[in-house]
């Protein structure tokens, strides 16, 4: 047996690369909606996005302005999820998005979480979700309860 059978690696998710046409785009939605900072820009290959001091949480890097937009039904990314510290954030957020007429998908009580799905300029889905107290994931029947919520309280 190897040393990586006996113990696995501790492993987390870093960051995560989408793909954008136009980076103006992309900029004014992570920074200026999102309110993620720029770490770096490095011209027309990409921009390099964070939430606190990591180095980098997304990153965007251009792709040709003729290339074709996320579909629903591909094989790739279905959605990134980013985590609020409550529900008073994903409802703020929420309010944020309608305000500056962002394209809501839905909104969804999971059972452990509640979110709101969303679209980037590009089309890309994002999902701001915060984890619920009400019982723990361990003992909630399905992961994938998705009954409709308003957040616009």
């Amino acid at each position: 047996m190897t040393e990586m059978q006996k113990q696995p690696p501790t492993l987390k998710l870093g960051h995560v690369v989408l793909k954008m046409r136009d980076l103006d785009k992309a900029k004014a939605f992570y920074r200026d909606i999102l309110g993620l900072k720029i770490t770096e820009e490095r011209g027309d290959f990409g921009v390099f996005f964070r939430f606190a001091d990591y180095h980098h949480d997304i990153a965007i890097f251009k792709v040709d302005d003729d290339a074709a937009a996320p579909e629903h039904n591909q094989v790739g990314l279905s959605h990134l999820a980013l985590v609020a510290d409550s529900l008073e954030t994903v409802k703020a957020m929420y309010s944020r998005l309608v305000e500056h007429d962002v394209p809501i998908v839905r909104t969804v009580d999971h059972g452990v979480t509640k979110s709101v799905y969303f679209k980037d300029p590009e089309g890309n889905e994002l999902e701001i979700y915060c984890d619920v107290a009400e019982k723990p994931w361990r003992e909630v029947d399905t992961m994938f309860k998705s009954e409709h919520i308003d957040l616009g309280d």
